[in-house]
């Protein structure tokens, strides 16, 4: 799936699977596109792999390139066998998935495909929520396969004065991660609450030996690394073994970002609470803080899935919100302000800063006389 659609408010799920079963999914694949399927069923979801390959070709015109694309995907419907027996999804749908034996089928083309246990639990809670998702699965010209879930934008878009609201702040850091703020208001009372800092994984060490590896595995040679004596092809090995473990802790980082994000937001629309996340961007570019911004990209995303506003703000974590003046840095990351004497945390103000900013925005003026307030009652909250 393309960049533009993650963007749209999806969620995706890539589905391991054997070479056996992917040359399986290659033929769909072309049986689809080519009119040839074994089930008159999926023939219906042709019409739209056409209308789709024909922007495509349109966009690949327009841009002047001569370069012939690759075919998109095909989008197929879904339903779900729930492991109380109900179904749920469109009955005539050629794939089905059974939540109790954790498993795909479809079976036209005699594919039967293991689900991970993480990946059904998360199937059944999002079958079961309010405004539920429409599921396809997309199959690739190679025989890649994923599922995909959509909901449409469901935020209320209210006034804020007149309901109770949810501000997630988030400061990005390239070094220190994300912080997190939670600033619940319902137009008269106001809570302040610390959320978890995520930091990314250090793998400084293995971009280190990563490094290494690679311009041992150019040589014709045997070299010493780190004590141990590596052909090329053995340093080849270790060198994708590394990129492979980088690449591990980087994505299930994002996973705790994102589990943590998407019950938040799912608990405060329990409690009838809009909910408006706000980030202050990492706007320049290093090969440091790439990460940070690919989980960015995240959020927005999410947000959009679960009918969140999404706001990028800039707020620094230097001036004091009292008095507006720049503060003294008195220790690592601790400001002063030489007027007020109030002293905060400088990963912290920004979180707060963040409300301000927004509630400027908004033209609230009941917001920054409440987080002024809570801020005189707690003047040590923003130290930590």
């Amino acid at each position: 799936m393309d960049n533009k659609k993650r963007q749209e408010g999806w969620r995706v799920w890539k589905i391991k699977i054997g070479t056996e079963t992917k040359g399986k999914l290659r033929q769909l694949f072309h049986d689809v596109i080519n009119g040839h399927a074994r089930t008159k069923g999926t023939l219906l979801y042709r019409e739209a792999w056409i209308s789709e390959w024909q922007n495509v070709l349109k966009m690949v015109k327009e841009a002047g390139k001569r370069t012939m694309p690759n075919p998109p995907a095909v989008y197929l419907p879904l339903r779900f066998k729930m492991p109380d027996g109900t179904i749920r999804g469109n009955k005539s749908s050629p794939c089905v998935i059974d939540l109790s034996k954790c498993e795909l089928n479809i079976p036209s083309y005699d594919v039967k495909v293991p689900l991970r246990k993480s990946v059904c639990r998360e199937l059944i809670e999002e079958n079961c929520i309010e405004a539920r998702p429409d599921f396809v699965v997309q199959i690739t010209r190679k025989g890649f396969l994923r599922l995909i879930a959509r909901r449409e934008n469901i935020g209320r878009k209210q006034d804020m004065e007149q309901q109770r609201t949810l501000l997630i702040c988030f400061d990005e850091n390239t070094s220190h991660g994300l912080v997190t703020t939670l600033v619940s208001f319902d137009g008269e009372n106001i809570k302040v609450a610390r959320g978890p800092t995520f930091k990314p994984p250090n793998a400084t060490f293995l971009r280190r030996v990563s490094a290494k590896l690679q311009s041992i595995a150019g040589k014709k040679t045997t070299d010493q690394v780190f004590g141990l004596w590596l052909t090329p092809e053995r340093a080849k090995d270790f060198y994708r073994k590394c990129l492979s473990k980088e690449k591990r802790l980087n994505q299930e980082w994002k996973r705790r970002v994102a589990a943590w994000m998407r019950k938040t937001i799912r608990d405060a629309i329990k409690e009838d609470r809009e909910v408006v996340i706000l980030i202050d961007e990492v706007t320049y570019f290093t090969a440091h803080n790439g990460l940070i911004r690919r989980v960015s990209k995240l959020l927005r995303n999410l947000s959009l899935y679960e009918g969140a506003q999404f706001l990028s703000l800039r707020a620094s974590g230097k001036f004091c919100p009292k008095c507006g003046s720049k503060g003294v840095e008195v220790a690592k990351r601790i400001f002063r302000c030489q007027k007020c004497g109030l002293e905060w945390n400088r990963d912290r103000m920004a979180t707060f800063a963040l409300a301000l900013a927004y509630a400027k925005i908004t033209k609230n003026e009941a917001l920054p006389k409440a987080l002024l307030k809570w801020l005189e009652e707690h003047p040590k909250a923003l130290l930590s």
